[in-house]
């Protein structure tokens, strides 16, 4: 009779693990639904903002719109400052990183007044940048003109085998 007690209990236990699988599976789903949810705000909010840094080259050189999935996904504006959909989905949250700590520099539900914030933020790094660079100076442009390039290139086929000749002379491989 021993049995048919352990056929109940493996019955009941095999069950048990098919509620938990499907539970787990309910939950892992919700989960992905969450995350997606979360990437979908952030790719709204990024093609909100685009426009705005796509309007003038410094805009174009300082930040850089790049949405990377993960846990959570983050919407990177430039190398320091972030967006993540937290402390739940329907939360932006503006976030920047320095050298000692984690600012948060805007809290809210709506897209619009993240995308305000955002702009604001970027006006700011912006004029920070100007700044400096009045501070610094005018920055040298890099590069050679043609006729640079061609003097340069005229020099070397010219003095080139001159300075072989003279070195093999010197080392007394050709004699004269």
């Amino acid at each position: 009779m021993a049995k048919p007690a352990a056929r109940q209990d493996w019955h009941g236990l095999a069950e048990a693990l098919r509620e938990a699988r499907l539970a787990e599976a309910a939950h892992l789903e919700a989960a992905l639904d969450l995350r997606d949810s979360k990437t979908l705000r952030l790719q709204i909010l990024k093609d909100a903002l685009l426009p705005a840094v796509q309007s003038t080259p410094e805009a174009r050189d300082l930040f850089d719109l790049a949405l990377l999935p993960g846990d959570p996904p983050r919407l990177w504006l430039d190398l320091t400052a972030y967006v993540v959909m937290e402390p739940d989905h329907r939360t932006y949250r503006v976030l920047q990183d320095r050298q000692d700590s984690r600012d948060i520099l805007f809290e809210g539900a709506g897209a619009e007044q993240a995308a305000a914030a955002i702009r604001r933020h970027m006006a700011h790094r912006l004029v920070a940048r100007e700044r400096r660079g009045a501070l610094s100076g005018p920055v040298p442009q890099l590069g050679y003109s043609s006729a640079t390039l061609i003097l340069a290139w005229v020099s070397g086929v010219a003095f080139g085998p001159l300075a072989l000749v003279a070195a093999a002379l010197y080392m007394g491989l050709l004699k004269y």
